[in-house]
């Protein structure tokens, strides 16, 4: 049997956790590797320009770094089970609309808490934090709107795709993180039975999951 492969990953990463949860799944082991954000070991740099986690590295050192391209390659290589959808148009309509709860809704709220954790830039308002978190909020409203247009419990209807699988960071940190952000059953009904059906996935696990730490001394 061939070795698993290397995720460089940080376990609160939402991207690299994407990754993680991708891996899990397609059934697919995983050896991850562990960084610390502040002490990057100098190999990440070597494998990715932009220098972030994840990065899937093979055994000849070649690697593929940002989240949705890795799940791209798992989805070429690994076709089964599918994550996309075979119909072309319903394929891409889900690839855009994985993209946006990606960037404007994972990614804003993962950094108003990285804010709120490390603290606000120096030419920040002092309620960063809280815009970035109402902004959050509201597009939760456009995702409850949209998750509204298939017949299903997921994105696209019945099938589980990409799309659902990037909402897991979301679905597993906000009710540990900040309960005051949990979305609102009587509003949106679709967001808070998708964020349910979310975390009793099994792959919901790889949320958490921490792999060997590599200090930037071994490098």
């Amino acid at each position: 049997m061939p070795e698993p492969l290397r995720l460089w990953t940080f376990q609160v990463s939402p991207f690299a956790g994407k990754a993680r949860a991708a891996f899990a799944e397609k059934g697919l082991e995983i050896d991850l590797h562990e960084i610390h954000p502040k002490r990057r070991p100098a190999r990440i740099r070597e494998l990715s320009p932009i220098g972030r986690v994840p990065v899937l590295e093979f055994d000849d050192g070649s690697a593929i770094f940002e989240s949705s391209v890795i799940c791209e390659w798992l989805e070429d290589a690994h076709p089964d089970p599918a994550l996309w959808p075979q119909d072309a148009r319903l394929r891409g309509w889900a690839r855009a609309w994985t993209k946006w709860i990606d960037d404007p809704v994972v990614a804003t709220y993962i950094l108003g808490m990285r804010k709120l954790a490390f603290g606000a830039a120096p030419e920040d308002p002092d309620d960063i934090v809280d815009q970035l978190h109402a902004k959050f909020t509201d597009r939760l409203t456009v995702l409850e709107r949209t998750l509204g247009e298939h017949d299903g419990p997921w994105l696209c209807g019945e099938s589980f795709t990409y799309g659902d699988l990037t909402g897991l960071p979301a679905a597993v940190r906000v009710p540990a993180w900040s309960a005051h952000l949990v979305p609102d059953p009587s509003t949106h009904p679709n967001v808070t039975r998708w964020f349910e059906a979310l975390r009793e996935r099994p792959s919901a696990a790889a949320i958490d999951a921490k792999g060997d730490p590599v200090h930037a001394a071994e490098d």
